[in-house]
């Protein structure tokens, strides 16, 4: 009897120092990040057979268990990375919103003084010092332009590439550490008893696991040797047991300034697979999403106007004539300047061979600020835009001619592709990037006030036999190989269209053809590098039209386009670019475009930070409902100690007894 009564008395002091230290160690770890709560869970050991019963023999210690939901803590991890995905995401497009939206940085403020400056040679077109005024403003108006690229494409840019590579080194830290705990975890499944698993092991690995959601969503699969399976995307494995498979950074395909995500099939696997457009969630998508739909879009919306702001008053100064009374020259850079139509189209680091193509900007109303991609299969070459709309392709004839060095339109984008370069081989792939870094490209070359073309161009036009009323325009002068009318008696060019309005010929003034027939495109806008300049068929052709141009010098011609010093008209023109609506196929003027750029971004900005919010709230909430659950609670701890001291003590006072009955035993045999 003694002996039962004191096994049952040690078991019940070794539950309650149990208990004691399990509640100590739930005290001590009240705040240590991650921590899952544990309690003891004994049974009662079966009993001594007596007869026909059985007497109690005390207990046993069965387990020590985390209070820990699997449910509650997946629904963390998601929450965790939503918020980090649109908390990245938010500060990001912030950065650029305030960039562009504020005064001091935005291009807004120079419009107007740049328009300022036109205005003051429309009041004073001979005024040097008004002149003057206009060349520095459009200095201002490039170099802002330049600063906004630099902020943009290179600052807030690089940002983000140190951003991602940062990212992931930290996450394949703790892919290692989680593949280490799995094997650890794994022994000790293996080598310990039944109920009890290694609860600090398991609490760690998850802490890993909630982080690691923040940096890229992931999905976990529990395996029944304890180890956990970590994977992203569409099944892409980056913890598989105790093995973590690295991911990487690595160069962009078309533009190495930008990274991409890679992954190895298999840890050394030195074959690599480009997996950015897989990640969901997390901070590390969050920078991709903010580079490649906000950023990107941007930088090239930013660059469309300003070709747009370039194009536009080149092309008028050269439809006027300057103080001296010559044709007016470029304001800004040539938008076709040799090098640039060579920069707008990037080779595959893929391709077999590197091609090099010519992207010349043709009607700068027509560009989207889209980029395009360029597949050669062998025999066509076809062109794309962003969704994976065909937008052209071009035939083995179109590519010889291309390679002979004629652009060919592409489409209604407002650009014209020709080939310097024909290395291409069946799979190569190109980029194409009209207005990219075309906020970067402009710059202001004129650089004498006298060279501003304030005055009318020198040119009359005169139509026959235009039934359909088509309008003709005059869209630059180019000052190619064979010169405009020039001020001489009786010298004049005729553009005279066929029968079936299909095609033309330019004639001089001997009806001697000097260019052509050739072949009207659909848009109608023509350009002639023989006869030097540009123009535009507004209307429908009925054929046999004809539209001669004469210099207004000659004698005779129309007084009024005579050339004075103090003639505005061209000017005047310029002006009336501060609200013509020239960008985006002729809906948005200067001012507008920028203001959409400016109103998409705030828009982006508000929506992430609103996404933001709501997974913030979603976050919290989850967090709570899982502390509540694992989490340690001091008074609960408190109440534990004391029914733990005192079972302890009521243990102790079943040993003393039977001691005591022992000893009494031994003095009545003496």
């Amino acid at each position: 009897m003694a002996g039962g009564i004191l096994g049952t008395g040690v078991s019940g002091l070794a539950a309650a120092q149990y208990g004691l230290d399990t509640t100590g160690h739930n005290i001590a770890n009240v705040n240590t990040e991650g921590y899952s709560r544990q309690r003891v869970e004994t049974i009662a050991t079966v009993g001594n057979a007596f007869r026909s019963t059985f007497l109690g023999n005390g207990t046993q210690l069965s387990a020590i268990q985390r209070t820990f939901n699997e449910y509650n803590f997946k629904e963390v991890m998601f929450n965790s990375s939503q918020f980090q995905y649109n908390d990245t995401n938010y500060a990001n497009a912030s950065r650029l919103d305030n960039l562009l939206a504020d005064p001091d940085t935005g291009i807004t403020v120079t419009f107007e003084e740049m328009f300022d400056g036109i205005n003051g040679i429309v009041e004073e077109p001979t005024i040097i010092s008004a002149r003057n005024v206009l060349i520095s403003r459009s200095e201002t108006v490039a170099k802002r332009f330049n600063t906004l690229y630099e902020e943009m494409a290179v600052q807030h840019m690089g940002a983000i590439n140190e951003e991602m590579t940062t990212t992931v080194e930290e996450i394949n830290a703790m892919t290692q550490e989680i593949a280490f705990l799995n094997t650890k975890i794994q022994v000790e499944n293996a080598t310990g008893a039944q109920g009890f698993p290694p609860n600090d092991l398991l609490d760690k690995r998850e802490l890993l696991l909630k982080r690691l959601s923040e940096k890229v969503q992931v999905t976990t699969f529990d395996l029944d040797d304890g180890t956990v399976n970590v994977t992203i995307g569409s099944g892409l494995t980056m913890v598989t047991g105790g093995v973590a498979v690295p991911m990487s950074v690595v160069r962009n395909e078309f533009d190495a300034t930008q990274l991409d995500i890679a992954i190895s099939a298999s840890p050394g696997a030195q074959q690599k697979s480009v997996i950015t457009n897989q990640l969901t969630g997390g901070s590390l998508t969050g920078l991709v999403d903010a580079r490649d739909n906000v950023l990107r879009p941007a930088i090239q919306e930013l660059g469309k106007l300003a070709m747009g702001i370039a194009d536009n008053f080149n092309r008028q100064q050269t439809l006027g004539r300057d103080l001296n009374g010559d044709a007016g020259q470029y304001i800004f850079k040539d938008i076709n300047d040799p090098q640039l139509v060579l920069s707008r189209t990037l080779n595959s680091s893929n391709n077999t061979n590197g091609s090099n193509f010519e992207v010349y900007i043709r009607n700068t109303s027509q560009l989207t600020g889209e980029n395009y991609d360029m597949e050669y299969d062998g025999t066509n070459l076809d062109i794309f835009d962003e969704d994976g709309v065909l937008v052209q392709q071009f035939t083995p004839a179109d590519i010889a001619t291309m390679s002979a060095g004629t652009a060919l339109t592409v489409g209604e984008t407002g650009i014209a592709l020709a080939i310097s370069l024909d290395q291409m081989t069946a799979g190569d792939e190109f980029q194409i990037r009209p207005t990219y870094s075309a906020a970067n490209d402009i710059k202001r070359i004129i650089e004498e006030p006298e060279l501003i073309a304030a005055a009318d161009n020198p040119l009359q036009i005169t139509e026959n036999a235009n039934v359909n009323n088509v309008e003709f325009q005059l869209y630059e002068i180019t000052g190619s190989s064979a010169a405009v009318p020039g001020p001489l008696p009786d010298d004049n060019i005729t553009i005279q269209i066929d029968a079936t309005g299909t095609t033309y010929e330019i004639l001089d003034s001997a009806g001697v053809s000097i260019s052509g027939p050739n072949a009207i495109p659909s848009d109608q806008l023509i350009e002639d590098p023989v006869a030097g300049f540009r123009f535009v068929l507004d209307g429908a052709l009925a054929g046999g039209e004809s539209f001669t141009i004469t210099h207004a010098d000659n004698p005779g011609i129309n007084e009024d386009k005579k050339f004075g010093p103090g003639d505005n008209t061209n000017i005047v023109t310029m002006l009336g670019f501060q609200s013509a609506r020239t960008l985006d196929n002729g809906t948005n003027s200067f001012s507008e475009s920028y203001a959409d750029l400016v109103t998409t971004i705030g828009v982006e900005t508000k929506s992430r930070e609103i996404s933001r919010s709501s997974f913030a709230t979603l976050l919290s909430g989850s967090e709570e409902r899982l502390a509540g659950i694992q989490g340690v609670n001091l008074d609960e701890e408190a109440a534990n100690l004391i029914q733990y001291q005192q079972a302890y003590s009521a243990a102790a006072r079943i040993i003393t007894v039977a001691r005591e009955t022992f000893q009494t035993l031994i003095s009545s045999a003496g």
